[in-house]
């Protein structure tokens, strides 16, 4: 787990729904942060830009998952991107 990439899927998550940064944690859901469809949308977007990386759509349901699957989704995709970039 990298800790500056949990930080920074932490921060934008309280960024964009206004919560304080001091409640949002990785057992946090964006159920309980009473973020909605579209607010999760844009949580997203900023992830994925924030990271140049394309996440699935099911990552970002506000329903049960805690923020630690964004957080491995995330990494997920970083590595995927790693592994598919072609050798120098």
């Amino acid at each position: 787990m990298n800790a500056a990439i949990e930080t920074r899927v932490l921060d934008i998550v309280a960024e964009q729904s206004g919560r304080d940064r001091a409640t949002v944690t990785v057992e946090s859901t964006l159920q309980d942060l009473q973020v909605d469809s579209l607010e999760a949308i844009e949580i997203v977007f900023e992830i994925e830009e924030a990271f140049g990386v394309q996440l699935a759509d099911d990552d970002a349901k506000p329903g049960t998952d805690s923020l630690q699957h964004l957080v491995d989704a995330v990494e997920a995709a970083l590595a995927q991107n790693a592994s598919a970039a072609p050798a120098a």
